[in-house]
């Protein structure tokens, strides 16, 4: 008689079969990204090129679907050196606080930012504050040095023919996106300007993380603080995205199927509760943090858990 095997554990084998070439097609397309922001980095020395965050391909070996993921550009500037002016939290009273970046005046190596495209001056005459550097300029001299960067790549055979191309960039309200081919798949990567900060995550003390959480890991990587990117045109907010995923994969080294909860439930909000693309669903961020909340004393139970703590949510999308 056949073993019944549960839905689970198809769903388990499917993901784990193509854990492995998902990542290679992540590297191969990854590679060729760099290798375009290198060229905008010599272009423009404003704009770094972060090489230290190598968790995209553990992400994207998770996901079974193929959304937006995010590639940070750093710009050569510390938020410490700027004054960030605290415009209020967000609407719902509980989401991160926007600010603006001001110059202040007289500060020491900060003239590449007081430039007409990326900076917009005081009005009001202040005594501290000489201007602000502005998302939506940054975006838009971010945007002309890719294309620039692309146009001069496949002129000198530096990327794959057919890898990426011009008309694959596309302007978004706050970042820009971007086709790239890597082996057998093609990747959207989401493109934003980040200011990078030391600043300590936002309520992290009161964060109540999984029992038997490597202490040592845990302050380690939020010692590393938060970074700061685009909120509007006009204001910056705190980002935790890069956190989130170094603590999932802290997450990952203790005993249990908390990721392999995650990766069940971001195919079931792909196919069930985004319709496909065809509903907003739960963003990956969002299935990230439900897993922290989970005792994972057996595989069923903790996905069964986390299941039903997203399911209201993921019909009514987020």
């Amino acid at each position: 008689m056949a073993v019944q095997v549960s839905l689970w554990h198809h769903y388990l084998r499917a993901l784990r079969s193509r854990a492995a070439p998902r990542a290679r097609d992540y590297q191969q397309a990854e590679n060729v990204l760099l290798t375009v922001l290198e060229r905008a980095r010599a272009l423009d020395p404003r704009f770094l090129v972060d090489y230290s965050r190598d968790l995209g391909a553990f992400q994207f070996a998770l996901r079974s679907s193929d959304g937006l993921l995010d590639m940070e550009v750093p710009l050569r500037v510390a938020a410490e050196a700027l004054l960030v002016e605290e415009q209020g939290a967000a609407e719902t009273g509980d989401g991160p606080v926007t600010c603006r970046l001001g110059v202040p005046r007289g500060g020491v190596g900060l003239e590449p930012w007081t430039t007409d495209d990326v900076f917009d001056p005081c009005s009001d005459g202040s005594a501290q504050c000489s201007g602000h550097i502005v998302p939506s300029k940054v975006l838009r001299v971010l945007k002309d040095l890719l294309v620039a960067a692309i146009v001069h790549c496949k002129h000198h055979g530096l990327i794959t023919p057919g890898s990426l191309t011009v008309g694959s960039l596309r302007e978004e309200e706050l970042g820009l996106s971007l086709l790239v081919s890597g082996g057998w798949r093609t990747i959207r990567f989401h493109v934003v300007p980040v200011v990078p900060s030391r600043r300590p995550a936002p309520a992290l003390d009161r964060a109540q993380l999984t029992p038997g959480f490597p202490e040592g890991s845990l302050k380690r990587i939020t010692g590393q603080g938060v970074a700061l990117v685009p909120a509007s045109p006009q204001l910056w907010r705190v980002s935790t995205d890069y956190l989130l995923d170094r603590l999932l994969s802290a997450l990952g080294t203790l005993p249990g199927h908390r990721l392999d909860s995650l990766s069940i439930l971001d195919r079931i909000n792909h196919e069930s509760w985004c319709d496909g693309g065809q509903s907003p669903g739960l963003t990956f961020s969002h299935l990230q943090i439900q897993v922290f909340h989970i005792q994972d004393e057996d595989r069923v139970s903790a996905m069964q858990s986390i299941f039903q703590k997203t399911r209201t949510l993921g019909r009514e999308g987020c």
